[in-house]
């Protein structure tokens, strides 16, 4: 009889399930005798067994004892069926429990391939990771002073092995951000002889953009230059430029030597120079639009078969400050501290400004000098509204922006 009550005991043994950030609980095809468990990758859900008259335990996963698992509570982190069985005081055993069914669900992440081995001295080379999710990959590296990163853009500044860690803002169905790390062994610089197929020379790379005031979407023009500074001939002469996310690649308009080509899936721009005599420089000019305001930063690098006496000018860096503004047209003030107010990004660059709204009507309901991104459109119905937003920018000049808003209190 006593066997038998220990048994009763046991019949519900695993109804108690840790819940963790991330997991989720159910009953399975409706049925109260199999819960299911939803974890995500990585993690894993705490079972507990539902006596605490026991002497021992033995979990099981699909049917098989599960080596080392005799507590009370088991951290499943792999997908299967679960269940326990309790042994009392003298080793008789009880029924199995209701089974625990953990599913394992594959989990958001960053794709970053290995990293092959480098030599310092090597050419600066760029980075590829990938978030499953679609967003923007930063980087940053550890121990300080092997590597810089620039972007995607890693230089290599001593020997050593340094980890670079790639990382989203965003989150998986855990609610953790996404990371991948990679480790990159550089080798010290090995000496290499300076022959008259290797001659040592020094390229210096210049970058500029037109100094005309742009705003988004119009079209304006980069120039390259490069110059052998040194008295030897420089052999496959090349320059690079991997353009930012904020550029849009319209067309090289002119390339003084050899040729250039743009590929629009890795956004990198190739001129290859080919062969320049000593004192020698060339020159490529392309235009690009901006497809946002700000400034926008642009680099490229230059490499060629032989030694560069001076690594420094191999790289040449650009800041280009686009105008405009843009503005969004529709708002939400609900305050649900969400798009609560009629906000126009980067008005702040701008000397002065003056912001009027009206309605449909042409009534005016709101005006502001110097607006501050702080109209939450109080006591004014949903519906659509006119604004009229002029500027004056550092140089003088004055621009008007007209265009219409639509006021919700229901978020989108």
């Amino acid at each position: 009889m006593a066997l038998k009550r220990f048994q009763q005991t046991l019949s519900s043994l695993i109804l108690s399930v840790m819940a963790l950030p991330g997991l989720s609980a159910a009953a399975a095809g409706g049925s109260p005798l199999v819960q299911v468990v939803n974890i995500c990758q990585g993690t894993y859900s705490v079972l507990n067994a539902g006596t605490a008259n026991a002497a021992a335990y033995q979990w099981y996963l699909d049917g098989k004892a599960i080596a080392g698992a005799y507590d009370k509570s088991y951290a499943a982190g792999k997908a299967g069926i679960y269940t326990v069985v309790a042994y009392n005081q003298n080793s008789c055993a009880s029924d199995a429990s209701d089974a625990v069914q953990v599913t394992v669900n594959a989990s958001d992440a960053i794709t970053f391939n290995a990293l092959a081995e480098k030599t310092l001295g090597d050419a600066p080379f760029r980075l590829q990771a990938v978030s499953s999710k679609g967003g923007p990959v930063t980087y940053t590296a550890s121990p300080a002073g092997l590597v810089s990163i620039e972007g995607d853009r890693v230089t290599l500044l001593n020997a050593g092995t340094v980890t670079i860690t790639a990382s989203s803002a965003e989150v998986n169905a855990c609610g953790n951000t996404l990371t991948a790390t990679q480790t990159l062994k550089i080798d010290p610089a090995t000496n290499t002889t300076v022959t008259a197929a290797n001659p040592m020379v020094d390229l210096a790379l210049a970058l500029s953009s037109e100094s005309k005031e742009v705003t988004t979407d119009q079209p304006f023009e980069y120039t390259l230059t490069i110059k052998n500074q040194s008295a030897e001939t420089a052999t496959e002469v090349s320059v690079t430029d991997t353009l930012p996310a904020t550029l849009n690649f319209i067309a090289v308009n002119q390339a003084a030597d050899g040729k250039a080509a743009y590929d629009p899936a890795t956004r990198l721009l190739t001129w290859q120079v080919g062969q320049m005599k000593g004192s020698a420089y060339s020159e490529l000019r392309f235009s690009a639009k901006a497809n946002r305001n700000g400034t926008i930063k642009n680099t490229a690098q230059a490499a060629s078969a032989g030694q560069d006496s001076n690594p420094g000018n191999n790289t040449a860096t650009d800041y280009k400050q686009i105008t405009g503004i843009s503005i969004p047209n529709v708002f939400t003030p609900n305050g649900d501290g969400k798009n609560d107010t009629f906000t126009i990004a980067d008005l702040d660059q701008y000397k002065e400004n003056e912001l009027v709204i009206v309605n449909r009507w042409g009534g005016q309901v709101y005006q502001a000098k110097n607006y501050r991104n702080n109209w939450t459109g109080d006591k004014l119905d949903e519906g659509t509204y006119f604004y009229s937003l002029k500027v004056k920018t550092n140089n003088g000049t004055q621009e008007e922006f007209k265009g219409y808003i639509t006021l919700l209190r229901t978020a989108i």
